[in-house]
């Protein structure tokens, strides 16, 4: 079993992992349309193990396309 540091640099990568040319044009449509289901298409097309979609689909889903940064309080 893998401990808390491991487990979040996993999914770290993963997210980093949606950043591919061929995988982010997916991942910003599945979020403009909060589409669930074509979000874990764009994972899966990254290779996103199974295991690991319970906690990245619900972060990308979460962040809003249209950030501003820094945040206010």
């Amino acid at each position: 079993m893998k401990n808390l540091q491991e487990r979040i640099a996993d999914v770290s990568s993963h997210l980093q992992s949606l950043l591919s040319p061929n995988v982010f044009p997916k991942v910003q449509e599945a979020v403009e349309k909060k589409d669930k289901t074509m979000l874990i298409e764009a994972c899966r097309t990254a290779k996103i193990p199974d295991s690991y979609m319970s906690s990245v689909v619900p972060v990308i889903l979460s962040v809003s396309p249209k950030l501003k940064w820094p945040p206010t309080i």
